[in-house]
């Protein structure tokens, strides 16, 4: 199964100000309606891709479902870093996959990624996010998942993963999220792999 890393996502807000005033009063009112403004446009500049914004984005292979397209997902996250070929199961050429790191808190330091092919999101993902020690991954929660969960309820059992990674859609999809911040259990990681949606394998490395 190929494991594609891939992620989410700042929209940028531009401001014009026009002010008109014959009274001090009223131009103190501008003053201060401006600098609220900047500061809110400031904000929304640095805040950064955050996880909710990353999870927007549907992928699906050509003409099998609903995927964002790549228009949308550049208005959502800015620049990308970089860009680069890979291969995705179930296309015939390569897809272009794009790279950020303009995270927010929620995905703290993580990089990521989300791939095209003829304009439409096909794989998408994240790696490496430092979030706060996971206190939910224990033996008793990780007994009460079973082969054949969802990924959505995984996710909520768990909450969200240091890394993840989506790929395709329908028999060909692929889903990978893996656990490494897990309180009480310094160098362990936990990982789960999903095909069309359905747990296949559970791996844990220095968990118990």
């Amino acid at each position: 199964m190929k494991k594609i890393t891939t992620l989410t996502a700042v929209l940028l807000a531009g401001l014009t100000l026009t002010a008109c005033s014959s009274t001090s009063s009223s131009s103190s009112s501008s003053s201060k309606a401006s600098t609220n403004k900047q500061s809110s446009s400031s904000a929304k500049t640095t805040t950064g891709i955050s996880l909710a914004n990353y999870k927007q984005i549907q992928v699906a292979l050509p003409n099998n479902g609903t995927a964002t397209t790549e228009t949308k997902v550049k208005e959502m996250f800015g620049k990308p870093d970089q860009s680069t070929k890979t291969s995705i199961s179930g296309l015939d050429k390569e897809a272009t996959q794009y790279t950020w790191t303009n995270v927010d808190q929620s995905l703290s330091d993580a990089t990521v990624t989300a791939s095209f092919y003829g304009g439409k999101a096909v794989a998408k993902g994240y790696s490496n996010a430092s979030l706060t020690p996971n206190d939910k991954l224990t033996t008793a929660t990780l007994n009460g998942i079973k082969e054949g969960d969802t990924l959505s309820s995984v996710e909520a059992k768990l909450g969200a993963p240091n890394a993840e990674s989506i790929s395709g859609s329908g028999v060909l999809s692929a889903q990978i999220i893996n656990y490494t911040s897990i309180k009480g259990k310094s160098g362990a990681s936990v990982s789960f792999t999903f095909t069309h949606n359905r747990l296949v394998t559970t791996t844990k490395t220095s968990f118990n």
